[in-house]
């Protein structure tokens, strides 16, 4: 299922590498465009993931995904075409859609697989996986963006996902079982109405939330999307071999290690939660981390030691990532009644953030410059650190006590 994905995958990542580079190619009219432009397939998910939700009541997981693959070829395809900001608009709410039907039938069906003691490790296999995807769309889209040029990129990542079709065949050869067939559908079918509001005082939710916003609107919506816009604008370059590195091959170089590096990472992630660490220490560490490299990264320094930093916030960001999805899904399986609300709920969440990124980055550069983006998101990540490393030591403190009684 996760390599399925990462076929869907391909052409959004290569988008946030070619896009703020090659946009009067595109068709659009300015850098604020290009930021409504990767920001849209995110907004329009926020209404349409409690749909889709409600959708898989009725359809097997297969059907759901063989939908997401046929549109996800159709919107690749046609980022060749588009020369206007409402044919991308367009193409872009419909790989919304197929994202929505594919993130959600990943997180579904790792919920009904997940015990104790492989809750982390599905995760960090489906999320290292699935990332692939976005490494391949990265790597192309940095290094033959200049030579084939927008379209025939463009075509080239739609004709791979097609060589995918075989793969689809043959690794889902099965039918998911409907939750309409489930004797508690009716039941549930009403719970996400009745239960949203009470949701948010579920133990551990709002925090969770409000953390998986403010990740996602840094790492997934502003540094990714203007990573590249930055190394440009700074005019970093690097030479290896008597070549010239420029902004796209080098922003797509090192994003693209944070998703070589994710099918080794995230699984490793995920089997220190299940068998020997808590994972809420580990992403307050994580928290502290970022703040501290996103202080350091608009800074003046050597450019070896700008792709460190860079790529120490990449390594935060799989970390934070796989962390709060394993939080999530320990959530859910507290949570009563129908265990998908928390996840469709965590779903959106992220979803704002992401979609929020772009758009927010490419506005304040525009109008203000890169050094309030990077420190404000330094800001944000301060505070999270420490309600995180709080609430680590109230979680430590009932444990103490049961120490000293037995004692």
């Amino acid at each position: 299922m996760a390599w399925i994905t990462a076929l869907c995958l391909m052409g959004d990542s290569m988008l946030y590498i070619v896009l703020p580079l090659h946009w009067k190619e595109a068709g659009l009219e300015s850098l604020v465009q290009v930021g409504v432009v990767l920001s849209v397939n995110r907004l329009i998910r926020l209404p349409l993931n409690p749909i889709v939700s409600r959708i898989y009541r009725y359809i097997t997981l297969r059907q759901g995904l063989g939908i997401a693959f046929v549109l996800a070829i159709i919107t690749t395809a046609s980022y060749g075409i588009a020369d206007s900001f409402l044919f991308w608009i367009g193409l872009r709410a419909l790989w919304g859609f197929a994202w929505s039907l594919l993130r959600l039938g990943g997180y579904y069906a790792i919920l009904d697989l997940q015990t104790e003691r492989n809750r982390g490790q599905l995760f960090g296999v489906y999320n290292g996986h699935y990332r692939v995807g976005s490494l391949v769309g990265m790597l192309l889209g940095g290094g033959f963006a200049e030579l084939l040029g927008l379209r025939a990129l463009s075509l080239l990542l739609a004709a791979l996902a097609l060589c995918g079709i075989p793969i689809f065949l043959k690794m889902l050869p099965f039918a998911a079982i409907r939750d309409s067939q489930d004797e508690h559908a009716t039941e549930r079918q009403s719970t996400f109405k009745k239960n949203k509001l009470a949701l948010f005082k579920t133990n551990g939710v709002l925090s969770l939330l409000v953390t998986a916003l403010g990740s996602a609107l840094i790492f997934e919506g502003m540094f990714a999307s203007l990573l590249s816009n930055y190394i440009e604008n700074k005019q970093l370059t690097a030479t290896w071999l008597g070549f010239t590195i420029g902004g796209a091959l080098l922003s797509g170089g090192l994003q693209a290690m944070r998703w070589g590096w994710s099918p080794f990472l995230s699984p490793y992630v995920g089997r220190l939660t299940d068998r020997k660490f808590h994972a809420i220490p580990m992403i307050a560490i994580n928290l502290i981390a970022s703040w501290i490299l996103l202080l350091a990264f608009p800074l003046s320094m050597p450019l070896a030691a700008w792709i460190l930093v860079t790529l120490g916030i990449l390594l935060c960001s799989t970390f934070i990532s796989t962390l709060l999805d394993y939080l999530a899904a320990s959530v859910a399986a507290r949570q009563e009644g129908d265990k998908r609300d928390v996840i469709t709920v965590y779903s959106i969440t992220l979803d704002l953030g992401a979609a929020l990124g772009p758009v927010a980055a490419f506005w304040i550069v525009e109008n203000v410059g890169f050094y309030p983006i990077y420190w404000g998101s330094a800001g944000v990540f301060i505070a999270l650190s420490i309600y995180w490393f709080r609430r680590n030591q109230q979680r430590s403190k009932p444990t103490e006590s049961m120490k000293q009684n037995s004692a």
